[in-house]
């Protein structure tokens, strides 16, 4: 089907006068071509799982590189167009809504002056209604603590349940991820400190609570230090394994006090560890395809 472009980008000349009976002026005016001559058209409609429009949707083309290349909102009736979308190859396009997961891609090619029809169907994220709680571990000077155990616990009526456990990281923040409402509190523990308790009330979905936790030193505690090397059953050094120290309380229960990861020969390394039982727990992942 042919179609109608205009081969030049509409101008505009400059203002003159005609001040005399038969005078002629000139207005000349030099145009420059259309970049989107040979651009094609992308549309399609988002709908739900139960085939009704999705209205103000996000719909985002990216380019072989995932440099975004275009976006729009969907109408009233999901409905979506892009009218100047350069030819090209490698094209991803992707759709969201708020209450809705991320599209899986649809990749497509755009020939010269083609049309190209996608429809999307976005699944609920059933996600969307859970919280957050992050924070960052500091000393008494507002310096970030890494490697401090942070764990959650969930406050049942009179029990508590140890629900989730991670490490801060380098700049002392750590996250909590998919958290229901409820009545929970946080243990936190790092060599040469106290352990600190704070409580945290998720009263609303979708909602981010922050703890901002500060550890008091423990001007007591000895200054030990830990170290080791792992290996496989060949005795050959891992290097940048997780190691996670352990210590082993007075009801023999392991309590997470320290992380860190192992360097080239394999050799890992706590510093700052107070009077103690201790053991270490060390693994090392690998991206199987």
């Amino acid at each position: 089907m042919s179609i109608i472009k205009d081969e030049f980008i509409p101008g505009q000349s400059v203002r003159k006068n005609i001040n005399g009976i038969a005078q002629t002026i000139r207005l000349d005016l030099s145009l420059n071509p259309n970049p989107h001559i040979n651009s094609g058209t992308v549309t399609g409609t988002v709908r739900d799982v139960n085939g009704n429009p999705i209205s103000d949707a996000v719909v985002i083309i990216l380019d072989g590189t995932y440099t975004s290349v275009a976006n729009t909102n969907t109408g009233n009736d999901g409905t979506y167009s892009f009218s100047m979308v350069a030819s090209g190859s490698a094209y991803r396009a992707y759709a969201q809504s708020p209450g809705f997961s991320l599209s899986e891609a649809m990749p497509f090619n755009l020939g010269k002056n083609q049309r190209v029809e996608i429809d999307f169907v976005l699944v609920p994220d059933y996600s969307d209604t859970y919280s957050i709680i992050a924070g960052e571990v500091l000393n008494a000077y507002g310096l970030p603590i890494k490697s401090a155990s942070v764990e959650l616990y969930q406050v049942i009526q009179n029990t508590t349940k140890l629900l989730m456990l991670t490490f801060s990281n380098d700049i002392g923040q750590f996250v909590f991820r998919d958290i229901g409402l409820g009545s929970y509190f946080l243990k936190i523990n790092a060599t040469g400190f106290f352990s600190e308790y704070y409580p945290v009330e998720i009263k609303n979905q979708k909602s981010i609570s922050h703890v901002n936790a500060v550890l008091r030193e423990d001007l007591k505690a000895s200054k030990g230090i830990i170290l080791g090397v792992i290996s496989d059953n060949d005795e050959m050094p891992l290097a940048n394994a997780d190691v996670i120290l352990y210590r082993v309380g007075t009801d023999k229960a392991l309590v997470p006090v320290a992380y860190t990861r192992t360097n080239h020969e394999g050799i890992y390394l706590f510093v700052n560890v107070p009077q103690g039982e201790y053991l270490v727990n060390s693994n090392r992942s690998i991206i199987v395809d």
